[in-house]
């Protein structure tokens, strides 16, 4: 049985310039919906207020499937309900706006938050300084990392298919970019546990068998969705050093298992039970970010020993398999 929210999934990887691998014949010859049909995910949105086109299974025809390509993706929903922040998109809506609490400065970390002061910088959801590398700046401008923040411009951190804090043009709202949630992944080399010893993430394919967690047990399941986003400009990685002495390198704003994001990390937190050694930001030199979604109801998996979450996920996941026929297969021992 599919998933309409894969749909969305698939069309936000469009939107984000990734290239995409997906699972079980997920009908990518259909048409979209252009009958003004809302997609399967418009009734969530509509009975939130959003109306519009939800991101959803639009489209009818070809693909092995039976169904088309996906609604709007969330972000271009809109009609007399206002705004739709679509299921998979990672931000909030506030009012009638989609809104990311992250690095919006009116809504920073929640709908209304306003940071204060001449030079606001949404930190992760918390107001804060804007971070400075002692750029000398003129009269009237602001220093941002290495930069320095003219009249017009804020200190943003931004999500665009790479991710980089800098100096950006303030939008009609007059807060940071709204960037692209799904576009923080991990590192090519990023050690990923499946059954027959790990595996860097650059060479996992669709179908293959990951560890993850279902119904809060451990599982063998097989890849349903793979994303690869390319770097087309600076991006920094949180570099995380594990007390095993693993070393992880993801994206600030990649979740981890238990509802943080490596962004919140700091020196002296534990991760999946695991103590962090270090934790700094560095710049990313790869081609390439990686993502997986495993066919689980947690969509997590094991990164160098510890479980952390995906980008790919529904908020509140029920079943993602797109194939029937995968099986869920349990596993005794107590870590993979």
């Amino acid at each position: 049985m599919t998933n309409p929210a894969l749909y969305s999934v698939l069309a936000l990887a469009v939107a984000c310039s990734g290239t995409f691998q997906s699972g079980g014949g997920a009908g990518a010859g259909g048409q979209p919906g252009a009958s003004g049909h809302a997609g399967a995910g418009a009734e969530a949105g509509a009975s939130a207020g959003q109306g519009g086109a939800s991101a959803g299974a639009a489209g009818q025809g070809g693909g092995a499937a039976g169904h088309g390509g996906a609604g709007a993706a969330g972000v271009s929903g809109g009609g007399a309900g206002g705004a739709s922040c679509g299921p998979n998109c990672g931000f909030k809506c506030c009012g009638a706006e989609c809104i990311n609490t992250g690095n919006d400065i009116n809504n920073c970390g929640a709908c209304g938050t306003v940071c204060p002061g001449p030079n606001p910088y949404c930190n992760n959801g918390k107001c804060d300084k804007p971070p400075c590398q002692g750029a000398p700046c003129a009269v009237g401008m602001n220093c941002c990392e290495a930069e320095c923040c003219k009249a017009g411009e804020l200190c943003c951190e931004i999500n665009a298919g790479v991710s980089r804090i800098g100096c950006t043009p303030a939008t009609a709202t007059g807060t940071c970019p709204l960037g692209c949630a799904q576009c923080v992944c991990t590192a090519p080399n990023t050690p990923i546990a499946t059954p027959s010893g790990e595996r860097a993430i650059s060479e996992l394919k669709v179908g293959d068998l990951v560890y993850s967690v279902h119904h809060g047990k451990l599982v063998t399941v097989p890849i349903i969705l793979i994303n690869r986003v390319p770097v087309t400009g600076l991006h920094h990685m949180v570099e995380v050093r594990l007390s095993t002495g693993r070393v992880l390198s993801i994206s600030p704003s990649h979740p981890t298992a238990d509802g943080r994001t490596f962004a919140d990390l700091v020196k002296g937190d534990a991760l999946d039970g695991v103590a962090l050694d270090s934790v700094r930001r560095v710049p990313y030199t790869e081609a390439y970010t990686y993502d997986i979604l495993p066919d689980s109801d947690s969509g997590a998996y094991f990164a160098g020993g510890v479980l952390i979450g995906t980008t790919l996920a529904t908020p509140l996941l029920t079943n993602q398999s797109v194939n029937p026929l995968h099986a869920w297969t349990s596993r005794t021992a107590t870590a993979p």
